[in-house]
């Protein structure tokens, strides 16, 4: 059992400040908080309250509470003013992380719009299909982005641009539509809890992308979930003490600093970071914008105290194997989390043999961006004794292991994940296909295979979707074999992923041509960058005259693709990816 798991039936128990029930949502019993706030606005009333605490870091920019949230307002009264928007309508939001990334955020919510955030790695053609499928009104962006968006056939009086440099005729910079007195939030209406607070593009398993629908419930369900988790943690820790004669930190009244490294778009940082920072009235340092750099990223760990990073376990994984945190002072870490990819039990040792005044906070998470995105946490003490798993569930979450019928198995038994509860959205924008697959009886199929135990702790063992994590990115396959396959050279193309110390996976395409010499690795690799987002470039070719290996059913066999020669090619170099 988890050592937490007293603390959190005690805290989400009748009548208790996390208390859970069980109602009836989109038709199926779910579990959902009791005391839960209606919409997510209510977190700019509390980060006005945070008043003069930093919020937001970035190089030069720094930016209290109080500033970035009364921005919002600013920003709001003018989409308002200028545009005509208001509740419901899209409002794209395309950039790498900056402080004006999370004001144009908080913006769209205040107007209660429906935020989009698009990967800042997309092409024009991506970004083109996430405007029209989602009928995006405006797009907010930064400097290196708005061409990108006119490109993708924005109207440029609706390209609205932040940071300094040269940008594309009719754009509007970001001041520009700044009102000068804060919108009052008691003047928008608003749509109710279970209308969309964001659509979030995930790539596609048919080859488009597809928009998860995340509701105001949602992501209120998936901050609570995570402020209940972690105040039993604190109740544990008060426990330990008294019973050791000694008494516990009282980190609830500290201002944490996370040094925020995944891209603002990925559901862990905007919903299991940002989101629950407001919550605390913690403090986000970004980046400069720029390739990951294990250097950078440690000398803003020492210098802004940061006491808590991670995201993906390449990360953590690079400042160890960089060895930047060696003759450094990063007393001030007492937590270090990831998710997105699968981790080994063996980098449990390593981060705390780098940072030995680690608090027992090394955290692994398991989630979706459908699942908002916390489905189970595994934290310290837990963590030791079951490095191999991502956790047990969250409050609100029952998960099921079902077999090929959607029937529960018994504990122990491997089958596909299926997950309920009230973080977990409705179903995809404008998929009613994909969503009759994917969602049964309230459940959500995650598409990852594992396990339970008898103490409930989950292990993932295989992917059912036929997808790659590349630094925790996801690469659907089918998608890249669409673009491959309209190369005029190219007869058929099997995607798979290949191991990678660093980033975990790689993409590897096998091309098959008529004749050896019809198209080489490079002409490929550049056809494919033209298309596709750079994350999802192969960096590994093999080019064939003999057909894909399929079974009598016709499908690729892929595991006898995995260990063919590879032309290798350097990924994403000249971009400013995370990773």
């Amino acid at each position: 059992m988890s050592v937490f798991a007293p603390f959190v039936s005690q805290i989400t128990g009748p009548g208790q400040p996390f208390e859970v029930a069980t109602e009836v949502i989109n038709g199926s019993p779910q579990r959902s908080f009791v005391n839960r706030p209606d919409h997510l606005s209510f977190l700019i009333g509390v980060g006005l309250e945070h008043g003069r605490r930093e919020f937001l870091v970035q190089e030069e920019i720094r930016l209290t509470y109080e500033q970035a949230m009364t921005r919002s307002l600013r920003l709001a009264g003018g989409l308002m003013e200028r545009f005509g928007l208001g509740p419901g309508d899209r409002i794209g939001i395309l950039g790498s992380n900056a402080p004006d990334w999370v004001v144009s955020f908080w913006a769209i919510t205040a107007l209660d719009g429906v935020a989009v955030p698009y990967n800042a790695w997309w092409k024009a053609a991506e970004l083109s299909f996430g405007i029209e499928d989602s009928d995006t009104q405006v797009v907010l962006t930064d400097v290196r982005r708005a061409s990108v968006a006119v490109e993708a056939g924005v109207d440029p009086s609706r390209v609205i641009v932040w940071g300094g440099g040269l940008v594309p005729d009719e754009t509007v910079r970001f001041d520009e539509v700044l009102i000068k007195e804060p919108l009052d939030l008691r003047t928008v209406g608003r749509r109710g809890e279970d209308a969309p607070a964001g659509i979030f593009y995930t790539s596609g398993t048919t080859g488009s992308p597809k928009g998860s629908a995340n509701t105001h419930r949602n992501l209120i369900t998936n901050l609570l979930n995570a402020a209940a988790m972690f105040r039993a943690v604190t109740l544990a820790g008060e426990a330990e003490a008294e019973a050791a004669g000694a008494v516990a930190a009282d980190r609830e009244k500290t201002q944490d600093v996370d040094l925020t490294v995944i891209p603002m778009f990925h559901a862990t940082a905007l919903m299991s970071t940002m989101i629950p920072y407001v919550y605390g009235g913690h403090k986000l340092v970004f980046m400069p914008p720029g390739r990951f750099d294990p250097q950078a990223a440690a000398d803003l760990i020492e210098r802004e105290r940061a006491t808590r990073f991670g995201g993906v376990p390449t990360i953590v994984a690079r400042i160890i194997d960089e060895h930047a945190y060696e003759g450094r002072d990063f007393s001030s870490v007492t937590s270090i989390s990831y998710g997105g990819a699968p981790s080994s039990p063996a980098l449990l040792a390593r981060i705390e043999t780098a940072f030995p005044n680690l608090t027992g906070r090394v955290i692994q998470g398991y989630g979706l961006t459908e699942t908002s995105p916390l489905l189970t946490l595994n934290i310290g003490p837990d963590y030791h004794d079951h490095p191999d798993s991502v956790g047990v569930a969250v409050p609100t979450v029952e998960l099921k292991i079902a077999d090929a019928d959607g029937n529960a198995v018994p504990v122990g038994e491997t089958g596909e994940i299926w997950a309920r509860g009230a973080n977990i959205i409705g179903g995809y924008w404008n998929r009613p296909e994909v969503n009759a697959e994917t969602f049964v009886d309230g459940f959500f199929r995650t598409g990852d295979v594992g396990h339970l135990d008898s103490h409930g702790f989950l292990y993932i063992t295989d992917r059912a979707k036929d997808m790659v994590i590349r630094g925790g990115e996801n690469v659907y396959c089918v998608e890249v074999e669409s673009v491959l396959d309209g190369h005029p050279d190219v007869l058929e193309t099997a995607v798979i992923g290949v191991p990678h110390d660093e980033l975990g996976e790689e993409v590897k395409a096998v091309v098959v041509v008529e004749r050896p010499d019809a198209v080489s690795a490079y002409d490929l690799h550049e056809y494919a960058a033209e298309h596709l987002a750079p994350f999802k470039v192969p960096a590994h070719w093999d080019i064939t005259t003999e057909r894909l290996p399929r079974n009598p059913a016709g499908k690729v066999l892929k595991p006898a693709l995995r260990h063919g020669h590879s032309a290798v090619f350097a990924v994403g170099e000249d971009t400013d990816s995370a990773l």
